[in-house]
């Protein structure tokens, strides 16, 4: 144990009473995905684990994406009495008799298509504890997967005993990390909370406490972290940051597919929407993939994975899913043809 040191109360807090416990039921559910894949290849596992994950939660889903789509054909098809009932009202909106009117006949409209108007957001409810909670998964995944914690805590124990050991350079390195990451005084520091340390620090000091170790077992064990959360040249726990490296790929392709996956959701219904709707919708599909693609460089490159596969599965989901209502919507207007004659 190194005592007399620092300890980053900010790099350890807690997720919370919300967030917390959602971390640990997704920690739980990575960590056995985790060692099935790390069993077969121990190359890219971590990220292979993140896309498994992904795919599981989406798949899990499907009911509540098939009730979204359904609403979204449903809007569809109402669209043309909300017009009328609008046109109906026309430039009488400013009377509070009127507005309630429109109101209560829109209501009923609603009821008759039995449409929820706030079926659309259930998905999205869903989706951002998940996103949170998997958030703190990525940012401290030694706590939540054992092979991982395993290889943290033998590599925070050799750097340990090489500062307790009195190597002047190991002392005067984490005295730096520690002044770096605003750490307070005077709290001993064992490994788990080690792990912490090194899990926030820069790749290259973590190489420098590599090398000032300077033991072959120490460098297996930085050898088999970085291969763990190694995927396509990126480190997943990482920061990914608005630096023009290979990392800068991840945001790209956030926004990319958030607004893909939007455009296909709303090209269908944004035919039949008012034009004032239809200008909502459309600097939602503009806003939202820019707001996620900010959001991802200030993430771990994990979570940019997760959300990225996601957005994916959820494309082809609604390619095969618009495909079915549409078949669904031409079977029941030739039925209600069929019903004429």
């Amino acid at each position: 144990m190194v005592t007399n040191f620092y300890l980053a109360s900010s790099i350890m807090r807690e997720p919370g009473i919300i967030v917390g416990p959602i971390a640990k039921i997704l920690g739980l559910v990575v960590n056995v995905l985790f060692n099935v894949v790390y069993g077969i290849t121990q190359t890219n596992s971590l990220g292979i684990t993140i896309i498994l994950f992904t795919i599981f939660v989406r798949l899990l889903m499907i009911p509540i994406a098939y009730k979204q789509q359904e609403s979204m054909f449903v809007m569809r098809k109402m669209q043309p009495e909300i017009q009328k009932l609008q046109e109906k009202y026309k430039g009488m909106l400013n009377d509070p008799e009127v507005q309630r009117k429109l109101t209560m006949e829109q209501q009923r409209i609603y009821r008759d298509h039995n449409y929820n108007m706030f079926g659309g957001c259930l998905p999205l409810l869903i989706q951002m504890p998940i996103f949170f909670g998997l958030y703190h998964v990525m940012r401290h995944p030694f706590v939540y997967i054992d092979t991982i914690n395993t290889i943290y805590s033998q590599f925070s124990d050799s750097i340990i005993d090489c500062i307790t050991s009195g190597n002047a350079d190991a002392l005067a390195l984490f005295n730096q990390v520690c002044t770096l990451l605003h750490i307070d005084k005077g709290t001993d520091v064992d490994t788990s909370m080690f792990n912490f340390i090194i899990n926030a620090i820069e790749p290259d000091q973590v190489k420098q406490f590599v090398s000032y170790v300077g033991s072959s077992k120490a460098t297996d064990l930085y050898e088999q972290k970085t291969v763990i959360e190694g995927f396509l040249g990126l480190n997943l726990t990482e920061t990914v940051g608005l630096s023009l490296d290979r990392k800068l790929i991840l945001p790209i392709l956030s926004g990319f597919t958030t607004w893909f996956s939007s455009w296909i959701m709303s090209r269908k219904v944004e035919k039949t929407m008012d034009p004032q709707m239809r200008t909502q919708q459309r600097v939602m599909n503009i806003t939202m993939p820019l707001i996620m693609a900010w959001f991802t460089t200030s993430v771990p490159a994990g979570l940019g994975v997760y959300w990225i596969t996601g957005n994916i599965f959820m494309i082809f989901q609604q390619l095969i899913l618009t495909k079915h209502f549409e078949l669904k919507e031409a079977a029941e207007n030739s039925d209600r043809k069929e019903g004429k004659k």
